[in-house]
């Protein structure tokens, strides 16, 4: 078994198992995961490209809509994902099936990205984080999304040379879509 490549974060906040009287976490296999059912993504997040060359450059792009639809044993659970990218003012769409999930809660996940020159295939590393909930507020599914993508129609880059490589690091916040 191969150990991911995304890491965790130094500090983060404790789980939360059950919110007003619903279950959030379960566990699969003596893997942890989110509660069956879909999770809305919430639009205007910023979603993390990054630009590299002899510099690197963050690209600026924002969540338009998305939703994870997670399956009982996690398998076959289904990320659907538009993200603006405002530099280059063009959206693109993930669509991915998760088909493989490690014992450090990372998902592999396979499927197209589409732009408006066309699909192509696509793998995506996510990461459950856990659910967490501010006093206040709805609980919060944390996912972090990995990838290296051929972006180049886009036509953003660093300086005078245009990257055809970006590399994603994002970090969404879901909810329950009750």
């Amino acid at each position: 078994m191969r150990a991911s490549t995304i890491e965790r974060p130094a500090v983060q906040p404790s789980p939360v198992r059950r919110w007003r009287g619903v279950d959030l976490i379960h566990t699969v296999c003596d893997v942890e995961g989110p509660v069956a059912g879909p999770w809305e993504i919430g639009s205007g997040q910023g979603f993390g490209l990054i630009a590299r060359g002899l510099r690197t450059r963050a690209v600026c792009a924002r969540v338009v809509s998305g939703t994870l639809v997670v399956t009982d044993d996690l398998v076959g659970s289904s990320l659907d994902l538009a993200v603006l990218v405002t530099d280059a003012r063009r959206c693109v769409a993930f669509n991915a099936r998760v088909l493989r999930v490690e014992p450090d809660n990372s998902w592999h996940a396979d499927g197209t990205m589409t732009t408006a020159s066309g699909s192509r295939p696509v793998s995506l590393q996510l990461r459950y984080n856990g659910v967490f909930c501010q006093r206040g507020r709805r609980p919060s599914l944390w996912l972090t999304i990995q990838a290296s993508v051929d972006l180049s129609e886009l036509g953003v880059g660093v300086r005078n040379w245009r990257a055809r490589r970006l590399k994603i690091a994002a970090g969404l916040n879901l909810n329950p879509a009750c």
